[in-house]
């Protein structure tokens, strides 16, 4: 039987590189439509494993009803001031903020 139904389409947030959205695209057959990244290393990547696909930025600066929806949303682990600083860094997210 031949599946008729339209690819899903999927949004990322906090993408970083974009390991968790390929895994999703291959599982589910889907295309990223959009994501979001302001890492400028993380933003490399994604633009060469998805040229022409638009990188919506700061998640906080969003004006989210000019975004297109999507049938999948993905999300990354945004708290870098936890993963570089650890318990130490006080909260200070000199990295991404």
């Amino acid at each position: 039987m031949i599946d008729h139904r339209p690819a899903p389409r999927i949004g990322s947030l906090c993408t970083g590189y974009g390991g968790l959205d390929m895994a999703v695209e291959l599982v589910l057959g889907g295309e990223l439509t959009w994501y979001a990244e302001t890492d400028r290393h993380a933003r490399i990547v994604c633009a060469h494993h998805w040229p022409g696909v638009p990188n919506l930025g700061d998640i906080r600066t969003v004006d989210w009803t000019r975004v297109e929806p999507v049938d999948v949303l993905t999300a990354g682990f945004p708290c870098l001031n936890d993963t570089l600083g650890g318990p130490s860094s006080g909260g200070a997210d000199a990295v991404a903020g």
